[in-house]
């Protein structure tokens, strides 16, 4: 039986582009625009959705185009990244225009675009103006302003309507297929010609199979049926239906078992809260805290279970708790807050019939920052299906999250450097709580299922997420399969997953150290009128970063000293910025520098390059890769060192203001290019050794010693 949802439609109408980008190309229309980092202004103009206009972080951010002769509007289109608030406004001069006088109007009025990123206005009179803007700030995620398109437009009826699924994630294609019980969303287009808009909202939706899924949005839907499930659109007399085929992920697990899941503190706090005295998000020293076990039971007979909690190491309470059927039970302790940090340990002494001895017993540190995991069903019946098969300590997802964290636990408490870590890293992390939700259904607020599992939610410092796959498949990452020798050294799926500790760094705010690489074909720049590449530098040359911990691509069950020193300079501070991959303060740890920074060159032979001619390049931008870098041209400074081999550096020889590491520039590595007595050395500098000498305290001065190598012979 199909019910009808979201009643309520009218005529939908497609508004075709003019030809602005011709305009500009003539030269009868010019543009100006915030800085951007991507793309060029009139690409918004090009009619084509797969190019961008983007600003480097700088939110909100604008567009004008001033015409030579009055431009007539009756309709725009615009189509941003994920939710903006925008407006339109025109004026008959420049002037007019900045000073909000005059032949100034606000067209639009302010107006906001959903998670599709598109705006639609029709005007209800036309309006003529010579010069036109498109103010645009980001409301959801990070501050880089997108622009896809700001077409000028008329509006015309739709020919027809189509509907598809609309994918987690921008790589995924729509699925013909939906977990039991899982969370399709939908997407309705309208379209006249070559020319469709989003019309999602624009008529109402028929489901047979399905109920609505408030939790998603308007247009979420849930299967209700382990069959076939239909969804159709319809706006007036146009309309497009589409059936998906529900499998099941199934719980294959009988086990018996009590599970000690996750111990949560409540109150839940924001990491934003007003400072209490102890900084951001923390609780007010001495106020009452209340520290709730959660516990699953399944499969089992009923039972009573003892337990035991343990504070420092003292017992401070014993009790019992009945588990009279399989379902999830919760117990608590309550305590003062003590912002120096308490050892909580709680143990359950369980029936001899459990089937895992591992799950009945977890600690944890009271200041320890929060860890916050979302979980899809299907994920969940997979854990339970094959895991324990896999990793017998492990039962359930929780277990192995546990797992995950006891790990990061010990590499921040082997992390022990000079100076920077020397009895190893201040924080430690905690599994605060795990949101198990339908398949289908991440992210809840936007973003991509594991970077963005809930944007909402801000009571932990780390969040990731887990989905299924398309078509209600789970990827072959999580496959179980045949492994041999220790768990710490295989790969998941149930096992250690390096690649995730390494993605929740990012979320704490670390980059990539794998961004300081240098490959041939970043290396455009010419000595004595020949290419370094080819004559002084092999065509295949790669320059690989100093610190190869879990963000270098090195060691992964390491953290380095550079990426110690970044977290050892917010320990005992909640997340900033954001608690998700990438957070608004993600590298800012970057301009960290010296006041003065002195390079001394060795040459092979350990004498000094006295009087060397030094040529220094910045990193310049390469648009359409992660941390692209171009060396090219003319050196950005040339130096001689003095009798000693040294040049002395400003605070921040790499770029002009903050320092980019991000997709399409990092300019976080100078290549350097030293000339003795005829002899070319070629040295590329980080910015990881400025960092490091700022957290050690050489905030005024700071000198770095570098050995000069021979270079590489290169074949013909």
């Amino acid at each position: 039986m199909f019910a009808s949802f979201l009643i309520g439609f009218q005529q939908i109408l497609v508004p075709i582009p003019e030809p602005i980008l011709g305009e500009i190309e003539a030269g009868r229309a010019r543009i100006s625009a915030t800085r951007h980092d991507l793309g060029d202004p009139k690409h918004v103009f090009d009619g084509d959705e797969g190019s961008v206009w983007r600003t480097p972080s700088i939110n909100p951010a604008e567009i004008v185009i001033e015409f030579d002769s009055p431009r007539e509007a009756k309709a725009f289109r615009v189509k941003l990244l994920n939710s903006n608030e925008y407006q339109i406004e025109a004026a008959n001069s420049l002037v007019d225009l900045r000073n909000r006088a005059g032949s100034y109007q606000n067209v639009s009025g302010l107006q906001r675009c959903g998670e599709s990123g598109e705006g639609i206005i029709t005007l209800d009179e036309p309006v003529s103006a010579r010069v036109w803007r498109l103010w645009i700030h980001r409301t959801k995620g990070d501050d880089y302003v997108h622009v896809y398109e700001w077409q000028f437009a008329r509006m015309v009826p739709a020919e027809g309507v189509r509907i598809e699924m609309v994918p987690a994630r921008p790589e995924w294609k729509p699925s013909e297929a939906i977990p039991d019980g899982g969370v399709v969303r939908m997407r309705a287009y309208a379209f006249a010609g070559d020319i469709s808009i989003e019309a999602t909202h624009l008529g109402r939706w028929v489901a047979d199979g399905f109920v609505a899924w408030p939790d998603g949005g308007a247009n979420a839907f849930r299967a209700v049926t382990d069959d076939k499930a239909t969804l159709r659109f319809v706006a007036g007399n146009l309309s497009a239906e589409k059936t998906f085929e529900v499998r099941g992920i199934p719980n294959s697990n009988t086990r018996p078992d009590i599970d000690l899941l996750f111990i949560e503190r409540l109150p839940r706090i924001d990491y934003d809260a007003p400072d209490l005295g102890n900084g951001p998000g923390w609780p007010a020293e001495g106020s009452d805290v209340r520290w709730v076990a959660h516990i699953r039971s399944r499969n089992n007979p009923p039972a009573t279970i003892g337990y035991e909690w343990r504070v420092d190491g003292e017992v401070v309470e014993r009790g019992t708790v009945t588990i009279s059927r399989p379902r999830d039970y919760a117990i608590w302790l309550d305590r003062k807050w003590k912002q120096a940090g308490e050892t909580i340990t709680l143990n359950l002494n369980v029936p001899s019939w459990d089937s895992n001895s591992h799950n009945n017993r977890l600690t944890l540190r009271t200041n320890a920052l929060t860890v916050g995991f979302w979980v899809e069903e299907g994920l969940v019946n997979h854990w339970y299906s094959n895991q324990h098969v896999q990793n017998e300590r492990n039962e359930s997802f929780e277990n192995w999250a546990q797992f995950m964290i006891e790990l990061w636990n010990e590499m921040m408490e082997k992390a022990i450097y000079p100076v920077i870590s020397p009895r190893g890293l201040s924080d430690r992390f905690r599994l605060d709580r795990v949101w198990i939700v339908p398949s289908g259904s991440l992210p809840l607020n936007g973003g991509l299922p594991s970077n963005n599992p809930d944007s909402r939610d801000k009571t932990v410092d780390i969040a990731w997420g887990f989905s299924v796959d398309p078509n209600a498949t789970v990827s072959e990452y999580w496959q179980r399969r045949d492994h041999s020798g220790s768990i710490y050294d295989s790969t998941p799926a149930f096992l250690v997953d390096w690649a995730l500790i390494h993605e929740l760094h990012h979320a704490r705010y670390i980059v990539d150290s794998y961004g300081f690489d240098v490959h041939a074909p970043s290396i455009r720049i010419e000595l004595d009128g020949k290419p370094v590449i080819g004559n002084l530098l092999p065509e295949r040359f790669a320059r690989f970063n100093k610190y190869k911990g879990v963000m270098g691509g090195g060691i992964r069950a390491t953290i380095d000293e550079y990426v110690a020193g970044a977290l050892e300079r917010v320990a005992g501070k909640r997340a900033r910025g954001g608690n998700m991959n990438a957070p608004s303060v993600i590298g800012e740890y970057l301009n960290d520098l010296p006041e003065q920074n002195i390079i001394e060159f060795l040459l092979p032979n350990g004498e000094p390059a006295a009087g060397a001619k030094v040529k220094i390049w910045q990193a310049q931008p390469k648009q359409g890769d992660w941390y692209g870098k171009i060396y090219e041209g003319e050196p950005t400074k040339t130096l001689i060192a003095d009798d000693r081999g040294k040049v002395a550096l400003s605070k921040n020889p790499f770029w002009e203001g903050r320092i980019p590491h991000t997709y399409g520039h990092a300019a976080s590595v100078l290549l350097v290019a030293i000339t003795h007595n005829g002899s070319h050395y070629i040295h590329f500098q980080e910015v990881t050794d400025f960092n490091i000498a700022y957290w050690k305290g050489q905030i005024q001065r700071a000198e770095y010693k570098v050995s000069l190598k021979p270079l590489p012979e290169v074949s013909d």
